[in-house]
């Protein structure tokens, strides 16, 4: 009875200097939203004194726009769409903020059956690096065939500036050889089935629903790219952060607790999962889920799983870290393509939009990393040009 009454005293504490309690998440139907659904489900967020609404979005840009006008406080939303809506990026200019990652990896390169047929008849040893590709690419034009047409969910997402980095490792202009279409994740399959595109780089679980559909074979993961590549993080406006500090605290706290709880206790969380991700796709069901959760990855339908541990990481190797490289990488990769303008400083949005003081702040009673920039845990690309171009 003593420590229920403790514990209950210690909520009313910790929500005591909370600016405001009731508040409005968004997230996309997608396997690394998770860590915002355990935090509902298993309390973390009540704990926390914290009265969190839930609303799944249908897309990226919604997320954006919402958090922007205010309709969601926060959202589980693309790293580097913070970094973009910040300058003005792709919509309404409005500084963001995050000062948690979400996670890493998860995601991965799908494309039609007709293409890995191609792709099988030039080489049979695997498709790590993209010289296959390129070689097929070469062969379309000489025969006056229409490029390729491939999806990536956000102009500014890892997806497309992965994707991008993959391609030009093979001297693949991304711009000028094959046509990149903006797709939302759970209308990926639906096109690839009806031939609009030829392959599609999103998040899970949409690559193992095209391979378990029998429609589409996985060429390459995210961490065959960039082994614990950043991915998703929350956000919140800058202003937002700044008029409830306190609130931005627990909501980190909470999040953090259940990213430690996923783990631990993956497997356990598919059932929720499905409850929430089947309302946006009938196609959505534990076996498309469970892959990228377990690490047992589906490359091709009926064939051998592949034992991939760290397809999607939550919170081990300080995977929720807000690291000031993660946004140095992202910027130079948007610099690399000409969407950031010469006069931004680079260096100061970094400083501005990734924030490890306050994530230090919300959990100042684990050890954290000292420094901001991170370069054993987490591997550069092997095939990366880093360009670091900052001012």
């Amino acid at each position: 009875m003593n420590s229920l009454l403790n514990s209950q005293t210690e909520t009313r504490m910790i929500g005591a200097n909370i600016e405001k309690k009731a508040l409005k998440l968004g997230y996309m139907p997608l396997s690394d939203c998770l860590p915002l659904l355990v935090a509902q489900k298993q309390g973390f967020f009540a704990e926390q004194g914290l009265d969190i609404e839930l609303q799944q979005e249908v897309s990226w840009s919604n997320i954006r726009d919402k958090v922007i006008v205010g309709h969601l406080d926060g959202a589980h939303m693309l790293a580097p769409m913070v970094l973009a809506s910040t300058i003005g990026l792709g919509g309404l200019r409005k500084p963001l903020v995050t000062a948690f990652s979400l996670g890493l990896n998860g995601n991965a390169f799908t494309v039609s059956n007709s293409l890995h047929k191609q792709l099988r008849k030039l080489n049979t040893a695997g498709f790590k690096h993209a010289s296959t590709l390129k070689q097929l690419i070469e062969q379309r034009k000489a025969d006056n065939l229409t490029p390729f047409v491939f999806a990536t969910v956000y102009p500014y997402s890892c997806h497309n500036l992965q994707l991008r980095d993959w391609l030009a490792s093979a001297d693949i202009d991304p711009d000028k050889d094959i046509e990149l279409v903006i797709l939302p994740p759970s209308q990926m399959v639906d096109h690839l089935k009806l031939q609009n595109i030829d392959g599609f780089f999103a998040g899970a679980p949409w690559n193992s629903v095209a391979i378990l559909q029998g429609i589409g074979h996985c060429l390459v993961t995210g961490t065959d790219i960039w082994k614990n590549a950043p991915e998703k993080v929350f956000a919140v406006t800058q202003e937002w952060a700044e008029k409830n500090p306190n609130t931005h605290h627990a909501l980190i706290r909470a999040l953090h607790q259940a990213c430690q709880w996923l783990e631990e206790s993956s497997a356990d969380a598919i059932p929720l999962l499905e409850e929430h991700l089947s309302l946006s796709s009938p196609l959505i069901d534990q076996a498309c889920l469970t892959p990228a959760i377990t690490g047992e990855y589906i490359v091709v339908k009926n064939k051998e799983k592949v034992k991939a541990p760290g397809i999607l990481i939550f919170n081990r190797i300080m995977a929720n870290f807000p690291w000031l490289s993660h946004a140095q990488w992202i910027c130079s990769q948007m610099h690399r393509w000409g969407w950031i303008p010469e006069n931004i400083s680079q260096s100061d949005l970094i400083k501005q939009c990734y924030r490890p003081d306050i994530y230090r702040a919300a959990l100042s009673d684990i050890k954290l990393p000292d420094d901001d920039y991170q370069e054993n845990i987490i591997s550069i690309p092997p095939n990366h040009q880093f360009i670091a171009l900052y001012k």
